[in-house]
């Protein structure tokens, strides 16, 4: 878990405790070995030389000592509630009504405080590159830990070491891209957020593995196969209704979480299968994924078509008196999660003609709290005309009303898509539209 980038948006949450269990589970033949100290009293120590792991399994030379800290339980809604909305691009209320009308949950009452649960429930540390220094919650290793009570007192140890070696990579991580200025520099884009997260967390616990397996014994290494790490991941993801915390909160956030770990692990095997190991990763580091659809398709190579300038939306998009809440681009994850929840029987394959997108959110000028609307324009383009307009045709039922019309425009020109909510339709800008209207009620 990154620390520094813990939001709804700028960085996702970090599964880091359900990735724990995950592993505990994974671990339930090892051997029990005797306990080392608790964490919190050889806490230095245990960074200094887990340091020396991370180095090692990645080949890299680790410059400089990491700080380290505890930080109990009890504080961690805190510190976590505050990095919840530090930097969004609007007032939580805001942010979270602006994704709601898009169609990506229903409103949730209490929302921030739901979320705020679910990551502190999935925290066991992380790295903070605000202060460049690392920081444990042990109530939530010990957790962990128990999670597979057949390893014995050696459980705490191995998990423990484990979550180290994976923050410590993002340490090492920071020191290679500097991180807050690189995240800062994607503060406009939820999708190349999600691709850099992705890439960091993927390289994280692919790193956690390899330092895992260099503590284990012969007879437990041969418990692993090749697909073992793909294989926990993806049970992870397939069990959202079951992430520890995630009650009352929509899907679309707990998927999010996930996301960097399972398509961001998946795509640092598949650069390292390539016959090149880490330094097919060592490579990227000079131009990380920009996009989800990078991390999505890491077999795709040659550019994309990007939206051209006068197509982005602009404030000229925005109807009077409404005023510009914030910009964003989604991307293809996003986009193919919305068409999940649009019941799209192809959604991914619909989704992975995306090539670029923008979406401009306005409200009313005298907007107060959650309950005022919040309005959009949404540009998006795809692979080839044929592709928008299968995509138009699968977001209309997102925008179905019970009396049979549609809470939107949606709208295609050649190979781009524009799907607009709370704007007078006179007003749409779109040349020779194909109007792609909801289908009626019960189809």
């Amino acid at each position: 878990m990154i620390q520094g980038a813990v939001s709804p948006r700028k960085g996702r949450a970090r599964a880091g405790a359900a990735v724990l269990v995950a592993l505990a589970s994974a671990l339930a033949g090892a051997r029990p070995a005797a306990a080392a100290a608790p964490l919190a009293r050889r806490l230095p120590e245990a960074v200094a030389e887990a340091q020396k792991v991370v180095a090692k399994v990645r080949g890299i030379p680790f410059p400089g000592v990491v700080p380290s800290a505890v930080l109990p339980e009890k504080d961690l809604p805190d510190v976590l509630g505050k990095k919840l909305v530090e930097d969004l691009p609007a007032p939580f209320p805001r942010y979270a009504a602006s994704l709601a009308a898009v169609g990506f949950f229903e409103p949730e009452p209490d929302l921030e405080e739901k979320i705020t649960r679910l990551y502190t429930r999935q925290v066991a540390g992380f790295y903070d590159p605000d202060v460049k220094k690392f920081f444990i919650v042990p109530e939530r290793t010990t957790e962990a830990a128990a999670a597979a009570p057949a390893l014995g007192v050696s459980t705490a140890d191995l998990l423990e070491d484990t979550l180290l070696a994976h923050e410590l990579t993002h340490a090492l991580q920071d020191r290679r891209l500097d991180l807050v200025p690189r995240m800062a520099a994607l503060k406009d884009s939820s999708d190349g957020l999600l691709a850099l997260e992705a890439f960091l967390e993927g390289e994280a616990t692919v790193v956690m593995m390899d330092a895992l397996l260099v503590r284990l014994p012969p007879e437990t290494k041969e418990l692993f196969g090749a697909d073992t790490l793909s294989r926990m991941l993806s049970g992870l993801a397939a069990g959202t209704t079951n992430i520890e915390g995630a009650d009352g909160v929509p899907d679309f956030f707990v998927k999010e979480m996930l996301f960097p770990y399972v398509a961001g692990t998946a795509w640092i095997q598949a650069k390292r299968a390539g016959g090149a190991g880490w330094a097919a990763i060592d490579a990227r580091y000079e131009t990380p994924p920009a996009t989800t659809a990078e991390i999505l398709h890491p077999e795709r190579h040659g550019p994309r078509h990007l939206l051209p300038p006068a197509d982005r939306p602009s404030g000229a998009d925005v109807p009077a008196g409404m005023r510009v809440l914030y910009a964003d681009s989604f991307g293809e994850w996003m986009l193919g999660t919305l068409l999940e929840r649009a019941g799209a029987a192809d959604a991914r394959a619909v989704a992975a003609d995306w090539q670029d997108d923008r979406i401009l959110f306005f409200e009313p000028r005298r907007a107060e709290g959650a309950a005022w609307p919040v309005g959009f324009v949404w540009r998006i383009r795809t692979a080839s005309p044929d592709a928008a307009r299968r995509l138009a045709a699968a977001l209309a039922p997102l925008y179905e009303t019970e009396n049979g019309k549609s809470a939107a425009t949606i709208a295609v020109t050649d190979d781009r898509v524009e799907v607009a909510r709370g704007r007078p339709q006179a007003a749409r800008p779109v040349s020779s539209p194909e109007e792609i209207s909801a289908p009626p009620a019960g189809r």
